[in-house]
């Protein structure tokens, strides 16, 4: 049976996307915590919904899942524990959103926590660096998705959804721009793009995403 998430495009924090929670218990970049829609469920919560509220096909949001550690459920400064030979760094003021930065294996830091390097001992000779034991910080991940990672005709019209009607007029209404507005999926900033389906980048100068990169 083919099951659905909900995004709500208007909370999207740093890259990551928001999705319904169970039970109506408002939003959450938490995968885990997002609700779970049947085919039927899911269009008939579009023809209902807001032009800010796309499902998507929970197949394809688990697999392109990723797990990342929200700054707020760990500690903002070293923590050495006696007796452990296990532990992982982020880069101290630098985020994603809400999600630190990992050092990886010969590679710059990423937000996904799966590719942390793991260290026998901290090296607290690094500047700008904050060491965790391991598993501090593995109980705090949790799974997200990229927004920039939604793809409309593989993740919604494949998956078997019909765009409502009310949505396909409002669309029309645009003018003759023909532009569809975007959330940046990196600082959340409106954008208005001609490609309907895949984020083009973003105009603040300032942003990871920017056209200009």
């Amino acid at each position: 049976m083919k099951s659905f998430y909900m995004i709500c495009t208007r909370d999207t924090v740093g890259s990551n996307a928001s999705f319904h929670c169970k039970d109506g218990k408002g939003y959450a970049t938490d995968i885990d915590k997002a609700h779970v829609y049947t085919l039927e469920e899911a269009q008939r919560a579009w023809e209902c919904g807001r032009s800010i509220d796309q499902p998507v096909s929970k197949f394809w949001v688990d697999a392109l899942a990723d797990y990342h550690v929200d700054c707020q459920y760990i500690p903002r400064e070293t923590v050495i524990q006696e007796g452990c030979t296990n532990y992982v760094s982020y880069v101290k003021g630098d985020w994603d959103g809400n999600d630190v930065y990992w050092l990886t294996e010969g590679h710059k830091p990423v937000t996904n926590f799966s590719f942390a390097k793991q260290f026998h001992e901290a090296d607290l000779s690094m500047d700008n660096i904050v060491w965790l034991p391991f598993d501090i910080a593995d109980a705090q991940k949790r799974r997200t998705f990229c927004l920039s990672s939604f793809k409309a005709r593989t993740m919604v019209q494949s998956a078997g959804l019909r765009i409502p009607e009310w949505l396909k007029k409002q669309r029309r209404r645009k003018g003759s721009s023909g532009k569809t507005r975007w959330n940046c999926p990196c600082c959340g900033k409106i954008s208005w793009q001609y490609d309907p389906y895949t984020f083009s980048g973003c105009l603040d100068i300032y942003c990871r995403e920017y056209i200009g990169n």
